[in-house]
């Protein structure tokens, strides 16, 4: 399906806290003009985060979005949706054309801890995990949608590949009732563990009416995420549109394409950061750039975090972007791609914008990295 697109267009650190000060200060000769510095909104335990903020627990000060997680106290102390946490790796997943395919599992140092073979032929592209049965959810060959069990038992729940009006199916979620949320690029669905279907939301995502660019057109949905806060589920558009749904706010619309007027960025994948902020990786046709962005809700657009070109004169020029995931402990971000012959997991570090190899497959034409997912 995606032939016919390319025809027609060508083709985080943490915030620092406000120091906390319970002394008397006299303010009787500040200037009545005088912007406020205090925060605006409700902040009780005066650690410079108000509720609005994030702060998920307004009586302590010990509790905010710029506190550490600390393990072992049954509290969510960074406020990001999880409660104990700490990154220890990720799991991606190995397409092989031909071949029984996987689900690969790094450690934090980019060794191999486990390599989890796929049955019934599926081939994973998308993923994620599935917390209520210790496996994951895939999409199938981006036709269909599987489960994956701890030890390898893939049972394909949902298959379009016969479908002749519509066989894609790109992003899925794992839902804490079980549920599995799937896109369909002008659909998100819901899948339950008994195989049952429920179109939960749609909109336009035809770019091209008898070749002709289409007014209505808002976006083709790529890849999706859910915010561990809010429950909002991000919807990235492959061609850098961006949207969340929520089932009490419905479908939102931040950012659509103007389709005669396309900058040429493709949304390759999506990630939502453990406490706030989507990301998508990008890549932009016109000059070849490979970037990390992050969308700004103010202006409707996205941000440039870390980018990476042709001219970097390094092994990054050469990489076809698949997924992303990123490390909530620490904002680093983990890309997969393949360079030439080779799959890899690039690690990003923000803080200095250093981009490495966490791991790299051996030479193989037929294998491809897709999806990737953190584990805490």
């Amino acid at each position: 399906m995606m032939f016919w697109m390319f025809q027609i267009f060508g083709c985080g650190d943490k915030p620092t806290p406000l120091p906390l000060d319970t002394a008397v200060q006299d303010t009787s000769s500040e200037s009545a003009d005088e912007p406020s510095t205090e925060p605006i909104g409700t902040d009780e335990d005066g650690d410079g985060f108000t509720v609005e903020d994030g702060d998920c627990d307004d009586t302590s000060p010990w509790i905010n979005p710029a506190r550490d997680e600390e393990t072992g106290d049954g509290v969510d102390n960074d406020c990001d949706g999880r409660i104990d946490e700490k990154w220890s790796g990720v799991t991606l997943s190995l397409a092989k054309q031909g071949e029984t395919s996987s689900l690969v599992r790094l450690n934090q140092l980019g060794n191999v801890e486990s390599e989890l073979p796929l049955n019934n032929d599926c081939i994973p592209r998308a993923l994620d995990l599935d917390e209520t049965t210790g496996g994951y959810v895939i999409s199938n060959n981006n036709m269909g949608v599987a489960s994956v069990s701890s030890t390898g038992d893939c049972q394909i729940l949902i298959d379009y590949s016969e479908d002749e009006d519509n066989t894609d199916v790109f992003g899925v979620l794992s839902l804490p009732s079980g549920d599995i949320l799937a896109s369909r690029g002008n659909e998100l669905i819901k899948v339950t563990s008994t195989g049952s279907v429920e179109s939960v939301v749609t909109w336009d995502a035809e770019p091209a009416i008898d070749g002709e660019p289409n007014p209505n057109f808002q976006l083709y949905v790529w890849s999706i995420a859910r915010n561990l806060v809010t429950e909002e589920i991000g919807l990235f558009g492959f061609f850098g549109g961006f949207a969340t749904w929520h089932e009490d706010t419905g479908l939102v619309l931040h950012r659509t394409v103007d389709v005669e007027n396309w900058d040429g960025r493709h949304a390759y994948a999506g990630a939502a950061k453990d406490g706030g902020g989507w990301f998508s990786l990008l890549y932009t046709s016109e000059t070849q750039e490979i970037s990390v962005a992050q969308f700004d809700e103010t202006i409707s657009d996205w941000q440039t975090r870390i980018v990476w070109s042709e001219a970097d004169q390094s092994a990054q020029q050469y990489a076809i972007p698949q997924g992303i995931t990123v490390n909530g402990d620490n904002g680093d971000y983990y890309v997969t791609a393949d360079v030439a012959s080779y799959s890899t997991v690039f690690r990003i570090r923000e803080v200095d914008e250093f981009i490495d190899d966490l791991y790299r497959s051996g030479s193989q034409p037929s294998w491809t990295f897709f999806g990737i997912v953190s584990h805490y």
